[in-house]
């Protein structure tokens, strides 16, 4: 009888703690494995672009990309913000679960930076640029 009590005392925080933490962990998780998927979509092998962060609220995704080791200037800035938004929206409309999703009013939103803090452009997705 001592013994399970003693196997209680140390089991009952451990569980509890476990109950805290465990779904924290496992959203992070999933978020972590959407960052991926949306980095192959988007940017297939290309190191120098990487999907740093991905929120997910009620009706929008919300996607923050940085391009590394750019030499930023007003051309090749305004080249960048062109090639965003004329191709982020056509590999987003080529994903048929992303299409469904955005055919339910929900939209997708690209933040595009140079260099970890250079604003480039912000791309939005809607279903009706997908048409």
């Amino acid at each position: 009888m001592r013994n399970l009590r003693l196997i209680l005392l140390f089991l009952l925080p451990v569980i509890i703690v476990g109950n805290e933490y465990y779904p924290r962990y496992k959203e992070k998780q999933q978020i972590e494995e959407l960052k991926t998927q949306f980095q192959e979509l988007l940017f297939e092998e290309d190191k120098k672009v990487r999907v740093r962060s991905l929120r997910i609220e009620d009706n929008i995704i919300a996607l923050w990309v940085n391009i590394s080791n750019v030499d930023l200037n007003d051309k090749s800035k305004a080249m960048m913000a062109r090639n965003s938004q004329k191709s982020l929206p056509k590999k987003i409309c080529s994903s048929v679960g992303l299409r469904s999703w955005l055919a339910e009013g929900k939209w997708i939103s690209i933040d595009v930076t140079a260099n970890g803090t250079k604003p480039i452009t912000n791309v939005q997705i809607t279903h009706d640029r997908c048409k």
